[in-house]
């Protein structure tokens, strides 16, 4: 009987563990983002090296860890608004947009050869809208500006490298934080807070 109770209980704490970096909530992540950078969401993940995404060139290994992210995307979709850290998001592999933007951001940052750097990747929020709809839902991508010039931005979802970069109303990594909106004066409409 002890041993079993050991066993539960050793289960449960690794359990606890694994969901120990969700921040669940705007007010919880909110003042996360308002000390001016997001390195409790983007960050390195123990265990993974340097150079863990490689190429011929830096544009064919971020590649690599877009198409990593992509093969292993698991969409669950939150109740409310829960973000998690990239350590805890590569641990579990599930999750919604912004979790994985937060995951792939943090690849190219400290895993991709050698790292890209900050002013050149970041996790873009930005709120989904439809003439006659309106605000509908909060969508995350991550933005890249490649070595050579030019921006994409890249969804984690399918990997896909689109020209340009739409303008995120939120725009973090691990050293910034720029715009904000509604996503860091008050609720967004459509994040998906309350959602039950």
């Amino acid at each position: 009987m002890k041993k079993i109770l050991f066993v539960v209980m050793m289960g449960l704490f690794a359990t606890a563990l694994l969901w120990a970096d969700d921040y669940s909530g705007w007010d919880v992540i909110r003042p996360l983002l308002l000390d001016g950078e997001g390195s409790e969401f983007v960050r390195p993940i123990t265990g993974l090296q340097a150079d863990e995404f490689t190429g011929a060139s830096e544009f064919e290994a971020v590649q690599a860890a877009a198409n990593w992210v992509s093969e292993n995307y698991s969409y669950v979709l939150d109740e409310g608004e829960v973000w998690t850290s990239s350590d805890q998001m590569y641990a579990r592999l599930t999750g919604d947009c912004e979790d994985w933007a937060i995951l792939l951001c943090s690849l190219l940052r400290f895993h991709t050869d050698g790292g890209i750097p900050a002013k050149r990747v970041w996790v873009a929020i930005n709120l989904v809208q439809e003439p006659g709809v309106g605000v509908y839902a909060a969508h995350a991508w991550v933005g890249y500006r490649l070595e050579r010039g030019g921006m994409a931005h890249i969804e984690p979802a399918n990997g896909v490298f689109y020209r340009g970069q739409p303008k995120g109303m939120l725009e973090f990594n691990d050293q910034t934080v720029k715009g904000g909106g509604q996503f860091l004066a008050g609720k967004p409409r459509g994040s998906g807070e309350g959602k039950k």
